[in-house]
């Protein structure tokens, strides 16, 4: 009687290790890919086309680097414009020019669109398109893939691309305005935000934001006008708030979607800066924290990050906070030799990205923000040994080496 007891009591222990065993979650790991290539511009041209992936959960460790090899018989990857990715199919898309040409407004573009599968970490193909290509989103059932036609191209339409095949889907397209630029999808995957220049002079640029039915391609609402040429945008988790950097302005403007208004124009408290004056586009970059309390924007006058604080919204208008300096990408160390290749970079930061969590920012220079602490706690290094600059980055979330969750290129809410 005793002996059938204890076989009775393993039997029962066994069974509640197997329970739960099925119950506890598999770990996860957070990657964050950062998409590489070269391009004509100092401190790009000896890049490799390639993906350098870090572990988010293992301070940011380069963990391996992923080449963009395109296939045989197709043009290799060159001035990327833009990164997004799908969990569902575990694809991600580089969009890119392909090969250098006369990039000026209306002149001779080129434009391609490079698919990869994460699972595999193999190139499926690097198609051809009839305008140009600039910053796309892909819906997060990976179906559709939404492709602005070019910034520098007259033509005034989104591409619907298939997200299996990479072929457009020329009845689909979606007509803005010429000289399309970037793309948001929403967390649902419903709508589709898009923006375009219009034109280049300072009265002649589009002035609206459209947003768009992802399964009918039917303009839903167009928000504006903003105050000169729309540059990066964010929305909020419901996709209710729209926020836009705008030439001359460091700073956001914010759009409501209902309405199609915009409420607020959000300025930093500017002192004059010690560095060179750069370009009219001072604030090139922009994301909303997960949690939806803060704006984060880019300062290309100083080379630094702007907070302000948006738990207001939309009763009450942002509340600057602070500024972080971050570099400008000429920086050398001890014995002279630049922190961000052979030539350093001009200019930077022009983009920020964001975990999915919210934890961290990542600015173009590639320093690594502490979002609650406010404060730069290191910088990525790339496979050159040097500090990684690009604005082509998104986490990627794995559970038993599938890809479970994606983030996006810029940084959008996610309540």
């Amino acid at each position: 009687m005793l002996i059938v007891l204890k076989k009775l009591q393993q039997a029962v222990f066994f069974l509640l290790v197997l329970l739960v065993a099925d119950v506890v979650p598999a770990a996860e790991q957070s990657f964050l890919y950062v998409a590489r290539a070269p391009r004509d511009r100092d401190g790009f041209r000896t890049l490799a086309p390639s993906i350098e992936v870090f572990d988010i959960d293992n301070g940011h460790a380069l963990v391996k680097v992923i080449p963009l090899d395109a296939p045989d018989g197709t043009t290799p990857v060159f001035h990327i414009r833009g990164i997004t990715a799908s969990a569902a199919t575990h694809t991600l898309y580089i969009s890119h020019y392909g090969r250098y040409k006369d990039l000026r407004p209306g002149g001779p573009m080129s434009g391609y669109v490079l698919a990869l599968d994460m699972a595999t970490d193999r190139v499926l193909w690097n198609r051809a398109y009839p305008s140009s290509v600039d910053r796309g989103a892909v819906t997060p059932d990976g179906s559709k893939l939404f492709m602005p036609s070019g910034e520098l191209a007259t033509t005034p339409f989104f591409y619907t691309i298939d997200g299996a095949t990479g072929e457009e889907l020329p009845e689909q397209r979606i007509t803005v305005a010429p000289y399309t630029h970037n793309t948001v999808v929403t967390l649902d995957g419903s709508r589709v935000f898009m923006t375009a220049f219009g034109g280049w002079g300072n009265h002649n640029f589009e002035p609206f934001i459209r947003v768009a039915d992802t399964r009918t391609g039917a303009v839903l609402a167009k928000i504006g006008p903003f105050a000169a040429h729309i540059r990066p945008i964010t929305i909020n988790g419901a996709a209710t708030l729209v926020f836009a950097n705008v030439n001359n302005l460091i700073g956001f403007q914010v759009g409501d979607v209902a309405s199609g208004k915009v409420l607020y124009t959000a300025r930093a408290p500017v002192e004059k800066s010690a560095k060179p004056k750069r370009k009219a586009n001072v604030s090139h970059g922009i994301s909303i924290t997960a949690d939806e309390t803060e704006v984060w924007v880019v300062d290309q006058m100083n080379s630094g990050m702007r907070v302000f604080d948006i738990r207001g919204l939309p009763d009450a208008p942002p509340v600057w906070k602070q500024y972080i300096d971050t570099h400008d990408g000429r920086e050398q160390n001890a014995d002279g030799k630049f922190l961000y290749g052979e030539t350093g970079i001009v200019g930077q930061p022009g983009w920020i990205m964001s975990s999915i969590d919210g934890e961290y920012l990542y600015p173009e220079t590639g320093e690594i923000i502490d979002v609650a602490a406010k404060q730069v706690i290191g910088n990525l290094i790339g496979a050159n040994g040097a500090y990684v600059h690009s604005r082509f980055a998104l986490e990627v979330e794995v559970r038993d080496g599938a890809v479970v969750r994606v983030g996006d290129q810029q940084g959008v809410g996610r309540r």
